[in-house]
């Protein structure tokens, strides 16, 4: 594909950022990993933070972080650091600094270290070297310029239609008629199908999504009628309140935050047809929980933590978990056999499938993840070799 030609502005300003900004071989101690997405099976970005300085590291990989780029920006350079996975080991950044008023313009970087400027193009249908983009709640694409789209008129959560992403050339453009919501690639049982996810709200009390099996060109829409009234099961940045596994299996889990506590998961909704969800009885009653994904053999796995009170003036707060499996036919739950112990600072612990990847965090920058749900490996974002 072409590409716009870059403004000489736009380099000097990047370049002028890149070198004060540094790249690091290994994230150092006193961060802690807050955000980690999987685009592939190999391929993932990482957030970390300082919770003192407020220093930021992005770190981005293709090879499951046995190499990885790891960029190191301090507060005093950038107060505020937003990113969004493009794919194939690339991740968009947007730094900006409310303080000193200069700040370089949304750029890519790519595991292999290369940075380059970020651009915006035209709406236009996604083609078939296009990879797909989830945009971001945290404000992103508004601190960028791009348009984001509300999905109901009364609602104020921001969910914007999904993204392209022309990775090698660093644009990004939005795709032409595509439904808002969630983007899930790589879905076990759903080899080469793409779903965006709208949740349930309220105001129609009924779960939607909507499927595509050619790339994101033509969407079909289902709606499946709920009994949850006022409720609401949404996309989350915290934890997975739903989960989409083999077949036609879906799982939805209705939560409430406690005061300082985790979040308490009160009802479990579970279908095999997309047509008919069955509520499904818990281990017990107010389960403090933490997200949830399917194992490759139509298993569920729902994540318990820790029911531990955590206040906001607690410097530390680090909370426990362990993985518990719902059979195929929902008919028992039990502990799950050689999953690794949850652990990680208060609110981030978390189950959820990314990427095809089922990703569980087990400390302050480690992760344990598993393509089946049985079979984990750990791997740590922050600290394997840089890339040679």
């Amino acid at each position: 594909m072409a590409t716009d030609p870059v403004s000489k502005a736009k380099l000097t300003r990047l370049a002028a950022f890149l070198k004060r900004a540094e790249f690091v071989d290994r994230v150092g101690a006193g961060f802690e990993l807050r955000n980690v997405q999987y685009t592939s099976h190999t391929e993932a970005v990482a957030e970390f933070d300082h919770p003192k300085s407020g220093d930021v590291v992005v770190a981005t990989t293709d090879d499951n972080w046995a190499h990885a780029s790891r960029l190191l920006i301090r507060w005093d350079l950038a107060d505020r650091v937003s990113s969004v996975p493009l794919g194939r080991g690339a991740v968009a950044i947007r730094a900006r600094s409310q303080f000193r008023g200069i700040s370089p313009p949304p750029f890519v970087l790519y595991a292999s270290g290369e940075a380059k400027p970020l651009q915006v193009m035209p709406s236009r249908t996604p083609d078939a070297d296009s990879d797909l983009v989830e945009i971001d709640r945290y404000g992103f694409f508004h601190a960028i310029g791009a348009p984001v789209q509300i999905l109901a008129p009364d609602d104020s959560t921001v969910l914007a239609s999904l993204w392209g992403a022309d990775v090698e050339a660093g644009q990004i453009f939005p795709l032409a008629d595509s439904p808002p919501g969630d983007l899930l690639e790589h879905i076990p049982g759903h080899e080469g199908a793409l779903m965006s996810v709208a949740g349930y709200r309220g105001a129609d009390k009924v779960w939607r999504f909507e499927t595509s099996t050619d790339g994101g060109h033509h969407w079909r829409r289902t709606e499946v009628p709920l009994p949850l009234g006022r409720s609401r099961i949404l996309p989350d940045s915290y934890f997975s309140p739903y989960a989409v596994g083999p077949g036609h299996r879906q799982a939805l889990a209705l939560a409430s935050d406690g005061l300082d506590g985790p979040l308490y998961l009160r009802q479990l909704w579970l279908t095999g047809d997309e047509q008919t969800f069955r509520r499904v009885a818990l281990p017990r009653e107010q389960m403090p929980f933490a997200g949830l994904a399917f194992a490759n053999d139509g298993a569920l796995l729902l994540a318990e933590v820790e029911d531990v009170q955590c206040s906001t003036s607690t410097p530390v707060c680090d909370r426990r978990g362990k993985i518990w499996r719902l059979s195929r036919q929902g008919s028992g739950i039990k502990l799950l056999a050689g999953a690794p112990t949850l652990f990680g600072p208060h609110r981030s612990v978390d189950l959820r499938a990314s990427g095809g990847v089922i990703v569980a965090q087990t400390g302050y920058r480690t992760l344990a993840v598993s393509t089946d749900g049985y079979t984990w490996s750990e791997v740590t974002p922050g600290r394997q070799a840089a890339r040679p």
